[in-house]
């Protein structure tokens, strides 16, 4: 019985990965608020899942705030000036298709076209931020060159990140789960797709697991 709840035991583990990813989830939740800090705290958010995904999270908190901080300036460009072009590709969507015309559709589909390529880029800009040292045009053009030679782990990041999308949607209780537990849980499912895709990149003789920031992708 003491086996059972000794701190190396199966379940102690796992109560204390998902009490870690509640209060992850709740922190990255709160740092997104001013909404200029979503990039930031979502940067972070992987810097701690994708070590979490290979057992190696350490003190979460202090390398959340580590990461919020030494990523701040980078993804927070980045995530405005996302956040503007999916205002324009959302705004433009809805415009064409709703003219219901042979001309709205073929610029629709056009535009779609364009909005998939763009949502590759978000899904994986703050991952890479989170695990390289790039510039800001480097790591958004690393962004959609990765995801579109690694589709097969593209597509099931997609899927997970929109059944959690559906999930909170669809499900009357689903913003309240997401923030209490969904945000943190739904980067931790990514980031062993994450980690998978980001093996082929890493020098392994270089690389020092001590600091996620130290890589570099050409």
């Amino acid at each position: 019985m003491s086996g059972f709840l000794s701190h190396e035991s199966p379940l102690f583990q796992f109560i204390d990965k998902l009490i870690d990813m509640i209060l992850l989830s709740i922190v990255a939740f709160l740092c997104c608020i001013p909404i200029f800090t979503i990039g930031a705290s979502v940067t972070a958010l992987y810097s701690v899942t994708l070590k979490m995904a290979k057992d190696e999270e350490g003190y979460i908190f202090r390398s959340y705030f580590k990461s919020f901080k030494e990523n701040f300036k980078q993804s927070t460009i980045i995530w405005l000036i996302l956040l503007i072009i999916g205002s324009i590709l959302g705004f433009s969507l809805n415009f064409w298709f709703s003219m219901d015309t042979m001309t709205g559709n073929v610029f629709g589909f056009i535009l779609a076209f364009i909005t998939v390529l763009y949502s590759c880029i978000l899904l994986y800009t703050f991952p890479l931020l989170s695990k390289f040292n790039n510039s800001v045009k480097q790591t958004v053009k690393n962004a959609l060159f990765i995801a579109l030679t690694n589709m097969k782990n593209t597509i099931f990041i997609v899927i997970c990140t929109a059944l959690c999308g559906l999930f909170i949607f669809f499900v009357p209780a689903g913003p309240y789960i997401f923030i209490v537990f969904g945000f943190a849980f739904i980067a931790y499912v990514n980031s062993f797709f994450f980690n998978r895709v980001f093996k082929q990149y890493i020098d392994k003789d270089e690389i020092n697991e001590s600091d996620s920031n130290n890589d570099e992708i050409e």
